[in-house]
């Protein structure tokens, strides 16, 4: 049993005080020495205003980093603004970002900040920057030259004093090659490049992240959990994790409050924890040629799904189907794909 109170017996395994997570790194509890080099660097770059690109898969804590970088520069008394590219339609992600002049387009009733506005003398984390269109990617070029703009529909030059951090779980040089990323951006943004390590890389890490989320998660909702058995956390550490730390988090807090009993046991993890293998690798024993093909298909709609984040539009462009077909086909193969929108 790994408990997050005390040992009750020989067999137990205390994860608490004496693990050896680096008290330096709170935000990433941490034993990895990767994750540990990249953690230095990263405070040896927060003193300066040099902007930084942060790539990794989605939920191995970009934003966390982000956060951690100004925490520890000295515009930490300033503000952190955070804007996810990837969250906005073209047209609105350009106001967001510049702002816009009252009457600048239909519906534009009052004058809108942007938010390198908002961030003047801070930091502004710019999150799934390879999202931004091109219009938006000349803007922010800008902007790294000369730190000017103008809102949309507005003629006065503004000048900011804006450090910019931008992630990335996408490969920026491939999509300079597709010609969907200005190369002269990239180089802008990649000046100091810190990437992070997925979760299936740093395996060692997640009994003590487990049993930092059970405290925290326990002490959130009121529940008297005070640690997980040893079959739960195998489950956990034979996991691939394609959503990482998040994914993780969530998992346990779906088990924290459906729990029954103070110990978290292996009948709590969630089923598709225990039963990855079914949808992750094909099963090339199948000696029935149909039951084969379904598991090669299943393999490779999830691959595309965890690529592309559970977005079925680009699933879709990506193996070549239309939406329609995809869906009856993660219908026939019995695939979530709502699993890997994390």
């Amino acid at each position: 049993m790994y408990s997050c109170t005390s040992a009750n017996s020989g067999a137990a395994t205390r994860v608490g005080a004496s693990s050896p997570r680096s008290a330096d790194h709170p935000e990433f509890i941490t034993q990895n020495p990767q994750v540990r080099r990249l953690l230095a660097q990263a405070d040896r770059v927060a003193e300066s205003p040099a902007t930084v690109l942060l790539t990794g898969e989605s939920g191995t804590g970009k934003e966390v980093l982000a956060r951690r970088l100004h925490r520890r520069s000295p515009r930490r008394r300033a503000s952190f603004v955070r804007l996810n590219c990837a969250a906005l339609p073209e047209g609105v992600l350009e106001s967001e970002l510049f702002g816009h002049e009252k009457g600048a387009f239909t519906g534009a009733v009052r004058q809108h900040l942007g938010r390198f506005e908002l961030a003047d003398r801070g930091t502004l984390f710019l999150d799934e920057i390879g999202a931004a269109d091109m219009r938006v990617q000349l803007r922010l070029l800008r902007v790294l030259q000369e730190r000017e703009f103008e809102r949309v529909g507005g003629a006065e030059t503004l000048r900011v004093d804006v450090r910019v951090i931008a992630a990335t779980n996408v490969d920026l040089r491939e999509e300079v090659r597709k010609r969907t990323f200005r190369e002269d951006l990239f180089y802008r943004l990649n000046v100091v490049p810190l990437k992070l390590p997925p979760l299936r890389q740093r395996k060692g890490d997640i009994p003590l992240l487990v049993e930092h989320f059970i405290r925290r998660l326990a002490a959130q909702n009121g529940c008297k959990i005070r640690g997980i058995d040893a079959a739960a956390l195998n489950h956990f550490l034979a996991y691939p994790w394609p959503g990482n730390v998040r994914q993780l988090e969530n998992a346990l807090e779906r088990m924290v409050l459906l729990a029954n009993d103070s110990l978290l046991r292996e009948e709590d993890v969630p089923e598709e924890i225990i039963y990855w293998q079914d949808e992750e690798e094909p099963d090339l024993s199948q000696r029935d040629f149909k039951e084969a093909r379904n598991s090669f298909e299943r393999h490779f709609l999830c691959e595309a799904l965890h690529r592309h984040r559970g977005v079925i539009s680009q699933v879709a462009e990506d193996v070549g189907l239309s939406r329609k077909s995809l869906y009856a086909k993660l219908e026939h193969l019995d695939i979530d794909y709502q699993h890997y929108r994390t």
